[in-house]
């Protein structure tokens, strides 16, 4: 790929995880409200229409997205991405026009199974950067949505606070359809051969090359564990924050994650640059350590002006376990099972932000809040410890610096 390709074409990668992390962040927080604007005034009622919003894009993603990897296989990366472009922008679009809850319910159904452009950038990655390159690339694209994480709220409250949801929402959709068209014209990609159909992965196969090997097993368990820790405690932090200052929880909550998404946004492009230097098994374990250390002293700070040095931590360490994950996947994976491969990691990846949903409120009922934010930072270095089991009995050790496209091609 030339260079003056390879540049653009990482520029439309990025703005397009911008733009659909912003609006999704964006997004997600108003629920509750657009559905009391679509006639669901019981508390019970909204509770479970929210409930079943926010999971229902998790689902459908999880079913979905290791068959279009097997079509971004067999087809085009590049399509593949546009594909995933158009589909989340028509599901937001359709979203800001649904009438009834149960209208809405589909709609993001709808944006889990047609959406995942960052499995199709990945893909794209795979194709078309070279192997010592990828990591920095994953990292600089991942900062992207750190970026859309933390000015998707704020944009997002803006023009609802003006305009409403339901315009927020046309709004949104109608950007990302149009940044999707554009991607027709500017994306390149490099002439290939079209695979040869006995020649790529069957999903089920995919599943199971994924989990015959040990290392990649190991590192996928670790990378679930590493979303419930986050999950778990994203999903207390508001009230545990409101504990410590009941008076200005809102103000410090939106600070605190501000915190967090700057860790992230610092962290991602240096941990995707070490990946390509330096043993990715070396960087998840000593990131997910230092991440589960920093869970750890949330629970025992309760000055908040620590917790935004704390939180900034968190995210800078926690920007490299999901890349690392994935960019393994990609290093020890042929071209012609990249896609579909990075496509079922990915929907394995989903049972830990369901599970670490789900676990951190129903740890909340029954333990203290500062217990669980202690039992999520062990959840962290689990997951490290899982990383360095899966050294043992190699050839290479943890602390050796192997660069992974050399050492597993």
């Amino acid at each position: 790929m030339k260079d003056k390709n390879k540049d653009t074409n990482i520029t439309i990668l990025w703005m397009g995880r911008f733009l659909t992390s912003a609006g999704l962040t964006g997004i997600s927080p108003f629920l509750p409200l657009y559905l009391e604007g679509l006639g669901v005034h019981d508390t019970k009622a909204l509770l479970l229409w929210s409930s079943l919003a926010v999971s229902a894009p998790a689902v459908s993603y999880a079913i979905c997205t290791p068959f279009w990897g097997k079509l971004t296989d067999r087809w085009s990366k590049k399509w593949m991405v546009i594909r995933a472009l158009f589909g989340l922008g028509i599901s937001i679009f359709l979203m800001g026009i649904a009438q009834t809850p149960f209208q809405l319910f589909l709609c993001r159904l709808c944006q889990g199974a047609f959406g995942g452009i960052s499995d199709a950038s990945a893909a794209f990655v795979a194709l078309e950067v070279p192997k010592n390159k990828q990591g920095k690339i994953l990292g600089h694209l991942q900062s992207a949505s750190s970026i859309g994480l933390l000015a998707g709220p704020l944009m997002s409250g803006l023009l609802a606070g003006v305009w409403g949801f339901s315009f927020l929402l046309l709004f949104t959709g109608s950007l990302i359809m149009m940044f999707a068209f554009l991607s027709v014209f500017v994306l390149k990609e490099r002439e290939r051969k079209k695979l040869n159909h006995q020649n790529t992965h069957r999903v089920s196969a995919a599943f199971h090359s994924l989990f015959r090997d040990r290392t990649v097993r190991l590192f996928i368990l670790a990378g679930i564990l590493a979303k419930i820790g986050d999950f778990g405690i994203f999903t207390i932090f508001s009230p545990y924050i409101k504990s410590i200052v009941p008076e200005q929880a809102a103000i410090w909550v939106g600070l605190l994650i501000a915190a967090t998404s700057m860790g992230e946004i610092v962290g991602s492009p240096w941990w995707g640059k070490r990946n390509d230097s330096s043993s990715v098994e070396k960087n998840f374990f000593f990131a997910a350590s230092l991440c589960g250390l920093f869970v750890l002293l949330q629970a025992f700070t309760q000055d908040v002006r620590w917790l935004l040095f704390i939180r900034f931590l968190q995210g800078f360490f926690f920007s490299a376990l999901i890349q690392t994950v994935l960019f393994f996947v990609m290093q020890t994976s042929r071209q012609n099972s990249q896609g579909v491969r990075i496509g079922a990691t990915n929907s394995v990846l989903v049972i830990g932000q369901i599970i670490g949903s789900f676990l951190g409120s129903l740890l909340a009922g029954y333990l203290d809040m500062p217990v669980v934010f202690v039992l999520m930072g062990f959840v962290f270095i689990s997951s490290s410890i899982l990383v360095w089991y899966s050294t043992l009995g190699s050839k290479q050790a943890l602390f050796l610096n192997v660069k992974p496209y050399e050492k597993h091609k």
